[in-house]
């Protein structure tokens, strides 16, 4: 697998994914102080986000974190990364998308999820890279299947909180035998919804 450091930054027209590298960088006290901060894979639960967050953070001190920007301005928009890279299996796995932004969530998402299954299979050269989604938010899993991911499953009691019944998740992935096909269905979910031709370079016949 290469290694991540081989790209800096990935972008469509409306998102960049900036790598994060070195010491904590300032926009990390940004998004730890936000008030609005949420995941987007996860429903809600009896643990404070900031506790959720740091626990992203620890776990993407390891492998890859970016800071998401709105193209064009540089707006600071969330993080993601990935949780865990494991070159020895070819496999990488996304973190939660961490946002503040006031975009419509399925735009933000879709345009992040593009660039991260990018990422993965172009830059990591994985063979598999997979996501943990909330089994509850049932919009956001038909989102992610409509990008290319397959629900492979159901893990039970899977996001824990502080109090009460835990919740379950769905084990989604996109392998490299699928990419070819999976990359030209994003391109098409992204082009042919509210935001048509938000990325020219990949704009259809």
């Amino acid at each position: 697998m290469h290694s991540p450091n081989s790209q800096a930054s990935y972008s469509t027209d409306r998102v960049t994914l900036r790598r994060m590298t070195g010491p904590e960088p300032s926009c990390i006290g940004v998004l730890r102080d936000a008030g609005l901060l949420r995941p987007l894979s996860r429903g809600g639960s009896d643990r404070p986000n900031a506790a959720l967050f740091a626990a992203t953070l620890e776990r993407l001190s390891a492998t890859a974190a970016f800071a998401l920007e709105a193209a064009g301005t540089g707006d600071l928009l969330g993080l993601t990364g990935f949780t865990a890279i494991e070159p020895e299996e070819k496999r990488a796995t996304l973190a939660p998308i961490w946002t503040i932004a006031r975009w419509d969530d399925a735009l933000l998402a879709s345009h992040v999820l593009h660039l991260m299954t990018r990422y993965a299979f172009e830059v990591l050269a994985v063979e598999r890279t997979e996501a943990h989604l909330d089994w509850r938010l049932r919009t956001t899993l038909e989102l992610y299947t409509s990008l290319g991911f397959r629900c492979e499953g159901r893990l039970r009691a899977y996001f824990a909180g502080d109090s009460g019944a835990s919740a379950d998740a769905a084990v989604l992935s996109v392998v490299r035998a699928e990419w070819p096909s999976v990359a030209e269905r994003q391109r098409r979910v992204l082009t042919g919804q509210g935001w048509r031709y938000r990325l020219p370079s990949d704009r259809l016949p």
